[in-house]
This record gives C-alpha cells, sequence and structure tokens, in this order.
C-alpha cells in the first residue's frame, strides 16, 4: 500500500493561465506525492492529461455559458452571480465527496470559488497561488483610487454563499475580500514590483508561474520567423488569454493587417473559422496556442492583455509589449510594468485605433527595449520550483 501523500490540485479549468500554473506546481511535485486534479470544467481537462496527470470532471459540468457568465462577472462587466444555490450547493457537494475520498495533506488552487468553502468545510489546508495585485496587502499598501479603498470595506457576501456556508457550520470572513484568501498564498508578482512592501507572515514570495507548452515550435512557423527574422520583418506577438474577447481580438487585427508585420496569433478560441480564412494569405498567423518562451528570440514586441502569467512570459522576453487590461487585477499587472517602463497600457473599451497605432510607434523606440532588456536580467521564471519546495516542506515532510 502507498504511503506518500496526496495534493490536490483545484484550479478553475476553462482558464487557461490558472490551469497550466497549477500544472508547472504538479511537474515539480510528481515525484515527492500522488498529485490529483479535479475541476468543473473540460476545456483545459487535455492538458493536464497530456502532462501524466489524473484529472476528474466533477459535476455539475460548467456549460460554456456559465464559464463566460463567470468571466464577465471577474472583469466587472455584470453584476450577475452565475452561482446559484443549487448549483453552488452541488459543487461544494462534489468537492467534499471527492476531497473525502482522496484525503490531501493540501488543497492547491487558482480561484476555483467553491474550493474556498469546501477545504474550510473539511479542513483541508488550503494553498491560494496568486498574483499580489487586488489582495488586501496590496490594497491597505498601494491604493490607486477610491475603488480600491472601498473593497477593503465591503462586507457584503453573496447570499448563496451564506446559505451554504451555515448549511455546513462554516463561519465566514467578515470582509468580502477576505473570503478568497487562503491558509496560505503563494505570491508569483515579481517581487521587485513591491519590493517595499512588507508582506503578512501567510504570503510568501515564489516568483513567476507561467505556461511551459512546449519544447519545439511548429516547422512550418519555425521556417516563417527564421526568414522573416532575415528580412527583418518586425514580428509581434498577440494573445489574449482566457480573458479575451472576438471583438478586441477583431479590432486589434484589424489594425495589425494595416501593418507590414508578421503577427503571431494563438487565438483560434475567439473567432469563427470564417473569420480565421479570411486572414489566410496574409502577415497574421492565427494558430493554436503554441509554447511561447521559444518565441521569444525572433520578437520586436507583443500585444497582450494583463494576465499575470502572460506578462511575465513578456518580461522574460526582453521585448518589450503593449498590454490591455480586462479586469482590475491585470490593470495592475500591467501598471507594475508600465512604471518600470518596458510596457505600455492601453483601455480596452472604448477601444481607440488610433492610440493603439502611437502605441506600436512608441513600443519601438530605443528605452523601451532597453528597459525590457534590464528587467530580463533579472527576472526569474523559477516560481513553479519554489511553490514546490514550499508545499514539500510544508505538508510533506
Amino acid at each position: 500500500m502507498s504511503t506518500r501523500k496526496t495534493i490536490v490540485f483545484a484550479p478553475a479549468t476553462f482558464n487557461l493561465a490558472e490551469t497550466t500554473r497549477m500544472i508547472e506546481v504538479a511537474k515539480q511535485l510528481r515525484n515527492s506525492c500522488n498529485c490529483l486534479f479535479f475541476g468543473f470544467s473540460p476545456t483545459y481537462a487535455p492538458l493536464i492529461r497530456q502532462n501524466g496527470f489524473n484529472f476528474s470532471l466533477l459535476s455539475p459540468v460548467l456549460t460554456k455559458e456559465q464559464e463566460q457568465q463567470i468571466i464577465a462577472l471577474d472583469q466587472m462587466k455584470s453584476v450577475k452571480n452565475p452561482f446559484t444555490k443549487e448549483l453552488l450547493s452541488a459543487r461544494v457537494d462534489s468537492e467534499l465527496t471527492y476531497l473525502a475520498e482522496k484525503q490531501p495533506a493540501a488543497v492547491i488552487t487558482g480561484t476555483n470559488v467553491t474550493i474556498f468553502l469546501s477545504a474550510r468545510i473539511a479542513k483541508i489546508p488550503l494553498v491560494y497561488v496568486k498574483p499580489y495585485a487586488m489582495s488586501r496587502p496590496q490594497l491597505e499598501n498601494d491604493r490607486h483610487s477610491w475603488f480600491d479603498t472601498l473593497l477593503l470595506k465591503v462586507t457584503w457576501q453573496p447570499k448563496v454563499f451564506r446559505e451554504v456556508a451555515k448549511a455546513h457550520q462554516l463561519s465566514l470572513p467578515k470582509h468580502s475580500i477576505d473570503l478568497l484568501d487562503g491558509d496560505e498564498n503563494l505570491i508569483t508578482t515579481f517581487r521587485e514590483f513591491t519590493s517595499w512592501q512588507k508582506y503578512p507572515e501567510n504570503y510568501h514570495d515564489v516568483g513567476s508561474i507561467f505556461a511551459q507548452l512546449g519544447d519545439t515550435l511548429p516547422n512550418r512557423l519555425q521556417d516563417t520567423l527564421l526568414k522573416a527574422k532575415k528580412q527583418k520583418q518586425t514580428i509581434v506577438y498577440f494573445a489574449l488569454g482566457s480573458s479575451g474577447n472576438s471583438r478586441l481580438a477583431l479590432n486589434i487585427l484589424r489594425v495589425l493587417r494595416e501593418l507590414d508585420f508578421l503577427v503571431i496569433a494563438p487565438i483560434k478560441q475567439y473567432l469563427s473559422e470564417e473569420t480565421i480564412e479570411a486572414f489566410e494569405g496574409s502577415s497574421i498567423l492565427i494558430t493554436e496556442l503554441l509554447p511561447v518562451p521559444l518565441l521569444a528570440p525572433y520578437l520586436s514586441f507583443s500585444i497582450i492583455h494583463g494576465g499575470e502569467g502572460t506578462v511575465q512570459t513578456a518580461c522574460l522576453s526582453a521585448k518589450p509589449f503593449i498590454g490591455f487590461g480586462l479586469q482590475q487585477e491585470q490593470v495592475m499587472n500591467l501598471k507594475y510594468c508600465e512604471h518600470y517602463g518596458n510596457a505600455i497600457r492601453l483601455k480596452p473599451t472604448p477601444f481607440s485605433k488610433t492610440k493603439l497605432h502611437r502605441a506600436i510607434e512608441r513600443i519601438q523606440t530605443e528605452n523601451y527595449y532597453q528597459k525590457a532588456q534590464e528587467l530580463a536580467e533579472t527576472f526569474h521564471g523559477d516560481g513553479a520550483i519554489h511553490a514546490a519546495n514550499f508545499i514539500r516542506q510544508r505538508y510533506l515532510a
């Protein structure tokens, strides 16, 4: 009988960055424990299985409409709570059954909302791997607006959360912001961006964790990149992560199509087949997901959203970037880089073609390239190793 302990990973598996972040930590732990995954969406489950991990799809399975509602709520584009009492109760029951069966030493999550209830009900340690932006200590030390101050004071909890918690005799934190906090919090934000702030005792700096989606580029793409590089053509990487949408993607593509750039755009998930076909034969290559770090030597700059993993990958590329913050946390991630000098931050709405054109001109100037190079020299991508070491020492010793 195996005496190896179990660690359960509970990402929101419709979120690419969150899922890949959990995968990278699990890869560093696989020789130390049993690493198991569960989720309520099949969207990025194949990535988990491709990396050799067991994944359990729990019920009720999220519909695509529910996934979009959760993303819209996260981006503050909607106030509609997609979690009905029936859905929330069923998810918590599924999680509790799973946890009772697996008996993990700890649960590791990104932002799977219901695990913050279930892990506490089951009295299993919860480790939250997350950015520093929009956390209580960040807002206490680095407020930028009246809204940041308000977030610290809000005590409202969704009624369905209160009802489900009460049914399980679970007391919720007084303030809303504390509901989504782990027993231990592993912070993936580059420490130099927050070096003047002291972290609480249960906040631990681990550093950047981002997707490693392979170790080779497709041969045809590699040939195209080499040819463009030889001809000194500007090469642009364009991606919007799980939080992007077709409207913003098309607005940006229309601007890029006017320019003599080679554009690598792994954004198939936002676009119809008809739209993708319209770009065939152009200098815009719309692709499936790619191992982005391998593109870095070829790139001139990137246009991305503000998701932390994508921002960190851009920082490590030693190339500057233009970023669109699609939610408040993403805005903060971009502000760190904008302040450092390796990025330009733009608002997605209202979209401005003129501002994007100006940003494209500015981002290719020497100052931005110099700051991008400086940051890359001190930036590290060892967060998964540090996170695994923390989990190993705290829960597996």
